[in-house]
């Protein structure tokens, strides 16, 4: 381990639980039933004389933050226990009340609620679309320049890398951004593994003020781990970040995702990237000459796509004349589960404790794909320039009901709407919600895929006076 900031985590934990206590304390489990946490039930504590505590930490704590902020080149970081949705809420809470926001409309779902939780109004860009490839690219440093000149703002939000591993020019943008006056927030939950190896995409953390990476996505932590980082530039205290986060972050937060994560990055650090780069690359070429599949690498560059990331492969199954949903599923019954599906391809996440035997496994599955008959034509998604009825915060905050989603042509959302993953929101609050977003939306459903913000058929909506 390293010890330049002190014990880590597993140390601290390990050495409560060797002292064998007699435990008068939370959880009710006291460790002592193994049934699902096995021989760490003991390291799952509280807040204790000796074990540190997340909302001001000193000690263990505090030193895997350190140890962070130095592999992430930040001036600081705090340990997320409520995975980058904590994060996302956070930067945009730290800009205060009231304030102005430019964001994609790719945006993750957890910042509509961020930005209506603090009463900030909202200004949406659309990425250019990638009609080859049939998916968006990403916004531009143009694209943001031009939005600041007709009409300033606080902060720009950008999700950089997206679900399929494509990143944005944030150098560009982080320079068009502050020569507005404005802050540059990322949303980069995807791509917490790219300090650790030259071969993945560079990320300017001297130019960022704020992002947030999720562990659990690419690293070995525990699901809902992440990390909040404050850039160089940032403007705010770590006292202010750590205060804003403690707004939105469980206050009982679990040791066993604080161990993971500090555990994460000792893996990371220790293991690099550069042996798993080279066998992805491998298993890049054995799926390119799998017949009808095509896997989205380096011509996917440009519509603002500055680089990718190698390790996320994405594989195009059209020319096979399946969808992407009938590609997942079929993968599925082969006992190979992929991260997601759109229309038209389906995501697989790679990392360093990936066994090889999962390679093969998954070549032989994509082998056996069935063939169909479909010519799906790649076509931008609908709903993706909606027209804004009110703020976010009124129509998520208001009164609000049930409304089947066939009839809901005409009303005003109340909750953001679409499909699950990317969780890329469709319908945002506040905005009308046109008759072929509704059709889309039950169109998605009837094809299999996952909705978020529908129950059953209905979607929230504004009540109608």
């Amino acid at each position: 381990m390293d010890r330049r900031y002190g014990r880590t985590l597993p140390e601290m934990l390990g050495e409560y639980d060797r002292r064998a206590p007699a435990r008068f304390h939370m959880p009710g489990h006291k460790g002592q039933d193994t049934h699902f946490g096995g021989e760490l039930a003991g390291w799952d504590i509280t807040e204790l004389e000796g074990t540190d505590d997340l909302a001001a930490p000193a000690d263990a704590i505090r030193a895997a933050e350190q140890a962070y902020a130095e592999a992430y080149g930040a001036r600081d970081s705090l340990l997320l226990v409520n995975g980058s949705t904590c994060g996302l809420q956070t930067m945009l809470l730290a800009l205060g009340q009231n304030k102005r926001v430019l964001l994609g409309r790719d945006c993750h779902k957890s910042a509509l609620c961020a930005l209506a939780l603090a009463g900030h109004s909202a200004q949406f860009l659309t990425p250019a679309y990638d009609a080859e490839h049939g998916m968006p690219g990403m916004l531009t440093a143009r694209q943001v320049h031009d939005a600041l000149s007709e009409r300033r703002a606080d902060a720009v939000l950008i999700t950089s890398p997206n679900y399929f591993g494509l990143c944005a020019d944030l150098d560009e943008i982080a320079d068009a951004a502050h020569a507005h006056g404005a802050l540059l927030f990322v949303d980069a939950a995807h791509g917490a593994h790219f300090p650790f190896s030259p071969r993945l995409p560079d990320f300017p953390s001297h130019k960022v003020d704020i992002w947030c990476t999720s562990s659990h996505k690419t690293l070995a932590a525990l699901t809902q781990g992440a990390v909040l980082h404050a850039g160089l530039c940032c403007p705010y205290p770590t006292q202010h970040l750590r205060r804003m986060r403690n707004l939105v972050q469980t206050s009982s937060p679990s040791y066993l995702l604080m161990a993971s994560l500090d555990r994460a990055l000792h893996i990371a650090r220790m293991q690099g990237y550069e042996k798993h780069i080279d066998r992805v690359e491998v298993l890049r070429a054995r799926i390119g000459r799998i017949n009808g599949l095509q896997v989205l690498g380096e011509e996917a560059l440009g519509n603002g796509i500055a680089a990718f990331d190698p390790t996320r492969i994405v594989i195009d199954v059209t020319e096979r004349g399946i969808d992407g949903h009938a590609a997942n599923s079929a993968l599925t019954d082969m006992g190979v589960v992929c991260e997601m599906a759109d229309m038209y391809r389906v995501a697989l996440i790679t990392a360093p404790l990936d066994p090889d035997e999962w390679y093969d496994r998954l070549v032989g599955a994509l082998t056996h794909l069935p063939y169909g008959t479909s010519r799906l034509i790649k076509r931008p998604p609908v709903g993706l320039a909606g027209r804004s009825m009110c703020s976010l915060r009124k129509a998520m905050l208001g009164e609000s009901e049930s409304v089947p989603l066939h009839a809901a042509a005409g009303r005003v959302a109340a909750a953001a709407a679409g499909v699950y993953p990317p969780g890329i929101a469709q319908v945002i609050p506040g905005e009308y919600i046109e008759e072929d977003t509704a059709a889309f939306l039950l169109r998605q459903k009837a094809l299999g895929y996952t909705l978020f913000g529908i129950e059953g058929d209905r979607i929230c909506c504004m009540r109608e006076e």
